[in-house]
């Protein structure tokens, strides 16, 4: 999760570019994957790219991490 450093508000998903409550610019990380999906390449909902929320770490269906795991 990110804070704003203006206003310290830290309700953003990894991917935010821009704090929603002040429009200050986040530090940004372009490595961070945009979408958290799960990591084992055979696992269903890998194929069909089901998205996560952000605080989920493992998938529901085979128990791998998801991508924002680490």
């Amino acid at each position: 999760m990110k804070q704003c450093p203006t206003c310290n508000s830290d309700s953003y998903r990894v991917e935010s570019r821009f704090c929603l409550k002040c429009g200050t610019a986040l530090n940004v990380n372009d490595n961070t994957p945009a979408q958290n999906i799960c990591t084992n390449c055979e696992c269903d909902w890998h194929k069909t790219k089901f998205i996560y929320p952000d605080d989920a770490r493992f998938c529901d269906v085979c128990g791998s991490s998801t991508v924002y795991a680490n």
